[in-house]
């Protein structure tokens, strides 16, 4: 019923064609990275399904520090960085695309949106720069994975240059929570 409703509210701000077109797109994104690809990786590297499906899903819920689960499943910490990299693009695919469906549809976004660029734009670095803060903003736990495609749609930054900012911050924290996991945190102090 709220499915419907959100298609058919997107379909009366933009051409119905147009709003179809989005969501499938967005579906297919969000569905080929967050399980044909780690299916994918799991065949050609020999992970067993429940293991990859595992990891899909401890991504999700524990976002970096599911890199515990992947090596704790004797994974190679190279398999685990990409399976969850792989996932953390399927979710901030996701993210960006139901907030541009959101800016499409609602006036008060939209608002939102042009009061946000007003601020903004009187700070030269912020837009020069500011897609760079997401890659720590991707750390913080709370915000991590689920809030820095917002931080980044609410901004308006180039959509290739926040994601490949967000996928760098990501690979850094996953790659920080294995070598804790590890103990090379703990050999170098």
């Amino acid at each position: 019923m709220v499915r419907v409703a959100a298609i058919e509210a997107c379909g009366r701000a933009l051409s119905p064609g147009t709003c179809r077109v989005r969501i499938a797109r967005a579906a297919a994104f969000v569905f080929l990275f967050i399980l044909v690809i780690p299916l994918l990786l799991g065949l050609a590297f020999g992970v067993p399904p429940p293991a990859v499906l595992a990891l899909i899903g401890s991504t999700l819920l524990l976002q970096a520090a599911a890199a515990v689960v992947g090596l704790s499943l004797g994974l190679h910490p190279a398999v685990v960085l990409v399976f969850l990299t792989s996932v953390a693009v399927a979710v901030m695919i996701g993210i960006l695309e139901v907030c541009d469906l959101f800016a499409g549809t609602s006036r008060r976004v939209q608002g939102l949106l042009l009061k946000i660029d007003e601020k903004a734009g009187n700070i030269d670095y912020l837009k020069r720069y500011g897609a760079l803060m997401l890659i720590p903003i991707i750390w913080i736990p709370g915000i991590a994975l689920y809030g820095a495609p917002v931080v980044a749609w609410l901004f308006q930054y180039r959509r290739t240059t926040s994601l490949l900012c967000m996928i760098a911050g990501w690979m850094v924290a996953v790659i920080a929570v294995m070598a804790a996991a590890v103990g090379f945190v703990r050999l170098a102090f």
